[in-house]
C-alpha cells in the first residue's frame, strides 16, 4: 500500500531520517516499535522518531516525524520517494528514481 510520497532533504543523508507526515506515522505505528526498511535492494532496521519543534515561532509548537534508518544515509537530496507499506512483513519499501530495484537483502550480511 502506498504509504505516500516524500521529498529527501538535504540533513537526511547526514542523518539518516526521513521526515513523513503525522498521517504517515500513525500507520507506520502498527509495525511496532522496530521494523525494517528496503531501499535500493539493502534490507535495514528502523524505527519511527520524533522531534518537538518551533520553526513555526514560539506560540505555534508542533512535532516532527521521522522513519529513521541507516539505509537513508544513501538517499540524495531532491529525490522522490514513494514509501510502501506491508504491515504483514514489518516492512517499508522505500522506491526512488536514483535507486535500484535488484532484490533486498540485508544489510547485516554485509559485514
Amino acid at each position: 500500500m502506498l504509504l505516500e510520497r516524500r521529498t529527501v532533504s538535504r540533513k537526511t543523508p547526514g542523518d539518516g531520517r526521513l521526515e513523513i507526515t503525522k498521517r504517515a506515522a500513525a500507520k507506520c505505528e502498527a509495525l511496532g516499535p522496530s521494523f525494517h526498511v528496503v531501499l535500493a535492494g539493502v534490507r535495514d532496521q528502523a524505527q519511527l522518531g520524533t522531534m518537538k519543534c518551533t520553526c513555526r515561532g514560539v506560540d505555534h509548537p508542533h512535532v516532527h516525524y521521522f522513519i529513521e534508518s541507516e539505509a537513508f544515509k544513501e538517499l540524495v537530496p531532491g529525490a522522490e520517494v514513494d514509501l510502501e507499506l506491508d504491515t504483514a512483513r514489518k516492512t517499508i519499501r522505500v522506491d526512488s528514481d536514483l535507486a535500484s530495484q535488484d532484490p533486498p537483502i540485508d544489510i547485516r550480511d554485509l559485514s
